[in-house]
């Protein structure tokens, strides 16, 4: 038995019997009543136990409450110095909440709250939002409100408009709102990149502002929202169009074979025409244009072999891109 299994023990029977033996941990798991006294010293001076002996009782006993360790196990400590690790970081929780950490704090003993300073999440492709903006969607979410906003479309094109927010998607580092638009009485998503401004109906607060009153059509079922979601996103969901099938060369290769692109993916080992090893990825695609993406990042290492459509729109790119190395650069 490992030593944070015998911690846990220690504290559970110290908080549940009000004390505990040496001689009686010593015999439940086999080890000498020395390792047991060295367990309560580490519980003393590693995570903070309030841990003393009682000669009255003649058992280790808490001189004062203490429950950092209650309904826990080693790895649901690290999971909370994750879980603050993630919440330092801004961007992946978009509205940060210095109470929520504190209170985190108060549950990871110190020697495990020292993850949380050595752990970094670093995606360069996570967008940040206004956490207003956030806060706004979430109050409407909260009460099916509507909401006034301002929105600026792919295209550049400004527009004010009413949504009824239905739920809040982040997809490959980007934030998606999938609400009722009044304009069309449909369901769409919108780039909460793009919201300028989120504000309650008619300027009102959230819990006040009138359910669903400037909308003609139902709040869809949960039924509907799945089935919408599912087929707005990439290549990841969705009736597939087609199945792709990608070359990987070299460093690409290696690295692609650990990656989770599409859970019906299937790889397969190939020899280029050179006799080197490449591997080959098939997958259904929903969208070619994510696809194209994640292709043309992989540069020379990465090559589209079919289907023809697929090719020729890659080989379409990669002409265009060719084309530019022909200009001037100013």
């Amino acid at each position: 038995m490992s030593q944070t299994e015998r911690i846990f023990y220690i504290d559970r029977a110290i908080r549940e019997t009000g004390g505990v033996s040496v001689a009686s941990v010593a015999a439940r798991f086999e080890v000498c009543e020395r390792q047991v006294k060295r367990d309560i010293e580490y519980m003393r001076d590693r995570l903070g136990a309030p841990i003393v002996w009682s000669a009255a009782r003649r058992r280790y006993v808490y001189s004062q409450a203490w429950t950092s360790l209650r309904g826990a196990d080693e790895k649901s400590l690290l999971s909370l110095a994750f879980l603050k690790s993630i919440l330092a970081q801004y961007a992946y929780i978009p509205m940060l909440s210095k109470e929520l950490i504190a209170l985190i704090e108060e549950r990871i003993p110190r020697h495990y709250a020292a993850i949380a300073d050595k752990v970094q999440y670093e995606l360069p492709d996570l967008e940040h939002i206004e956490d207003s903006v956030a806060f706004a969607l979430c109050r409407a979410l909260l009460d099916t409100a509507p909401l006034s906003i301002d929105y600026i479309d792919a295209k550049g094109e400004p527009s004010a408009r009413s949504i009824l927010p239905v739920r809040l998607v982040n997809y490959a580092g980007k934030w998606y709102c999938a609400a009722l638009d009044s304009k069309t009485e449909e369901l769409r998503t919108f780039a909460v990149s793009r919201i300028a401004i989120a504000a309650t109906a008619g300027g009102e607060s959230a819990a006040r502002a009138p359910k669903n009153s400037m909308f003609k059509a139902s709040l869809p079922s949960e039924e509907e929202i799945d089935s919408f979601l599912s087929s707005s996103y990439g290549i990841f969901k969705g009736e597939p169009i087609g199945r792709a099938k990608l070359r990987f060369y070299g460093g690409a290769a290696r690295a692609v074979r650990e990656q989770i692109w599409h859970r019906d993916q299937e790889f397969s080992d190939a020899t280029a025409t050179d006799g080197s090893p490449v591997l080959d990825m098939s997958l259904p695609v929903h969208d070619w244009t994510e696809l194209l993406g994640r292709a043309l990042r992989c540069g020379a290492n990465c090559e589209v072999i079919g289907p023809p459509e697929f090719r020729a729109r890659w080989a379409e790119e990669i002409a265009k891109m060719q084309a530019l190395t022909g200009k001037t650069a100013y």
